[in-house]
């Protein structure tokens, strides 16, 4: 794909790593671990993780062409009520069970996916490429994996930043109308703009901004954190 941001990147070696930091990091959570709060308001860890068997759901429907038929099946309007009903999808589920669960939904999807990198997936926006779909499916998982708390191993943290930046700028780029955001990196930081507005950013603030993640005590135009929050 000409894409130059992800030029030499592996999405699916990506997806791979939080994948493994996730099922590390829960495997070894003590029992009261489990209801921790995360950064999604109202969602423990337990919660947390049932969503990302939710998020693997959808996936697994997408590589055998029926997500919409999933989303007329969950009965949901909206994506708020559709994260909802994945989650309860696994309410009775017990901690280790539930794991297990994601764990093998993850194996099979990611293999899944890889075998049709130069493919097209069905999503909920209609068929969309593989390749691409890889790296928005890496970041969700690099996202709750913050959410919860999840360590990143020592000597990985300037690599992660690395590709979700990458990332990050290609996201804002596709969701926004054509000469809308402009995003320029220099020297640690991005600069922003819209229409006559402007922000600069460090780094992981603009990481932080484009995952919906930014704390609201960083003051920029609320119209630039608005079109950046294209990812989480």
């Amino acid at each position: 794909m000409d894409e130059p941001d992800l030029a030499g990147q592996d999405p699916f070696e990506l997806m791979a790593e939080e994948a493994r930091q996730i099922a590390d990091f829960y495997a070894a959570l003590p029992p009261d671990g489990w209801r921790a709060p995360t950064r999604c308001a109202g969602w423990d860890r337990r919660t947390l993780l049932a969503h990302l068997a939710g998020v693997e759901d959808y996936t697994a429907a997408g590589l055998r062409g029926e997500v919409q038929e999933m989303f007329h099946a969950s009965g949901t309007r909206g994506l708020d009520d559709f994260n909802a009903w994945g989650i309860a999808r696994r309410a009775a589920l017990p901690n280790a069970d539930l794991l297990a669960a994601w764990r093998e939904l993850v194996a099979a999807n990611d293999a899944g996916l890889r075998s049709r990198a130069d493919g097209m997936l069905d999503t909920s926006a209609g068929p969309y490429p593989v390749w691409r779909q890889a790296f928005y499916l890496a970041s969700e998982r690099a996202i709750h994996a913050d959410d919860a708390d999840v360590p990143v191993p020592s000597g990985h943290e300037s690599h992660r930043l690395d590709w979700r930046l990458r990332f990050a700028r290609v996201a804002v780029t596709e969701s926004a109308r054509p000469g809308q955001v402009s995003v320029l990196a220099d020297r640690g930081a991005h600069t922003v703009r819209l229409v006559d507005e402007e922000c600069r950013l460090p780094d992981e603030q603009f990481v932080a901004a484009v995952s919906g993640r930014l704390p609201p005590e960083v003051d920029i135009p609320p119209r630039i954190r608005e079109a950046l929050a294209v990812l989480g």
